[in-house]
């Protein structure tokens, strides 16, 4: 899947650099199409499970570049995370929300032992 993945923000990034082009040519009717485009690839990447770190880099980099860039939903980043909770077992948000003696009672985080 973490190919499927990659491959599906190569689409978006195509998209995203012809809609920047077309956003300078003044082509609106054709911006309109494009940004549908994209954001239908945003919600593929988000639906798609990653099955490991390059998948997940994919999800939290598309979503780290929309941050930056406009008023983005969370999407990505909500898949991301997700994902990591899927993979490690692992659910921080719930264990913090979790009382005492359930949740609480193994380690979020191991250190390795020292050498």
């Amino acid at each position: 899947m973490d190919e499927k993945l990659v491959a599906l923000f190569r689409e978006w990034r195509k998209a995203f650099e012809v809609a920047q082009d077309a956003v300078s040519d003044f082509a609106h009717k054709d911006v309109a199409e494009l940004e549908m485009r994209i954001a239908e690839l945003e919600m593929r990447i988000a639906a798609t499970p990653a099955e490991g770190l390059r998948g997940l880099v994919v999800k939290l980099g598309l979503h780290q570049f929309l941050n930056d860039h406009a008023d983005a939903t969370s999407l990505q980043c909500d898949s991301a995370y997700s994902d990591l909770v899927r993979l490690t077992g692992l659910d921080p948000a719930t264990d913090i929300d979790a009382p005492r003696g359930i949740a609480g009672d193994s380690p979020l985080f191991v250190t390795a032992p020292q050498a």
